[in-house]
């Protein structure tokens, strides 16, 4: 993983190059805890800010759990 800037206002997606010269994306909270990370890397920058947007897009999904939890 890369090294995270300074600066960075959370909560916030961070893209970065892995050490596959590959685009990955990590998502940080509003306590600037890392939350979610992309489950693979991407070939191109617009490949990672459209898996990004997929993300940002599927906020309101509704969450399940299994029945009599």
């Amino acid at each position: 993983m890369s090294v995270r800037p300074q600066g960075l206002k959370y909560p916030c997606y961070w893209m970065y190059k892995d050490n596959k010269n590959e685009w990955r994306w990590v998502y940080y909270g509003d306590n600037g805890e890392e939350i979610a990370v992309s489950s693979e890397s991407y070939t191109t920058k617009q490949n990672c800010e459209n898996s990004v947007n997929i993300m940002k897009r599927s906020s309101g999904s509704t969450t399940y759990e299994p029945s009599g939890s």
